[in-house]
């Protein structure tokens, strides 16, 4: 299946992935501003949270997604890792899975592509699913399933057929928040969040 990289994905995404074995991240495209390759939403204390990584613009140039370098120059590890304690420091898996994403951002991946990648490893460590996945060559060369593009931020996910909803145990509010990354399902549920995505 082909489809971009997206940062701690939602649960429509992670469960797509899932379903599907054979896995091409394309990396070849012109990366596009405003998507979830590059952001993605938690769940804290006021409600949904989105949390961007900035990225390194080169002015007037298109960049390819393979070749987008993450903006260090802003300190925004120190504040998704904050938010992320904010939101999960009191949840059931928090002091398992928090200090490797604090060992993964503390790695400072050049490129974007590879810390996603490096996430998504992580995801599946947890989810003790193999993990095998390979990376276009060039742009618009696959053939067989895609759902590049398909998860746009810009429309609802209830728009799509991807992914059914299925409430379960989140740390705040007292109606439940469908889709968002990933990371709420695992610090909430564990290993078990295997069950709630298939």
């Amino acid at each position: 299946m082909h489809i971009e990289l997206h940062y701690l994905p939602s649960l429509e995404y992670m469960s797509l992935l899932l379903q599907n074995p054979n896995l091409v991240f394309e990396v070849e495209e012109n990366f596009p501003k405003q998507t979830y390759r590059n952001r993605c939403l938690i769940l804290g204390a006021n409600g949904v949270e989105r949390l961007s990584i900035p990225v390194v613009h080169v002015s007037g140039q298109k960049i390819k997604a393979k070749d987008i370098q993450i903006d260090y120059s802003q300190n925004w590890m120190k504040q998704h890792l904050g938010a992320i304690q904010a939101a999960y420091g009191n949840s059931p898996f928090y002091e398992y899975f928090g200090p490797y994403l604090s060992q993964i951002f503390a790695r400072k991946r050049n490129f974007l592509v590879d810390l996603n990648i490096e996430l998504l490893t992580f995801v599946y460590r947890i989810l003790d699913t193999p993990f095998e996945y390979t990376k276009t060559e060039g742009f618009g060369e696959f053939e067989g399933k895609s759902y590049f593009n398909e998860m746009n931020a810009k429309k609802d996910w209830t728009e799509r057929s991807i992914y059914v909803n299925r409430s379960y145990r989140q740390c705040f509010g007292s109606e439940f928040v469908p889709n968002l990354s990933i990371i709420d399902l695992l610090m909430n549920h564990g290993k078990e969040s295997l069950t709630f995505l298939k």
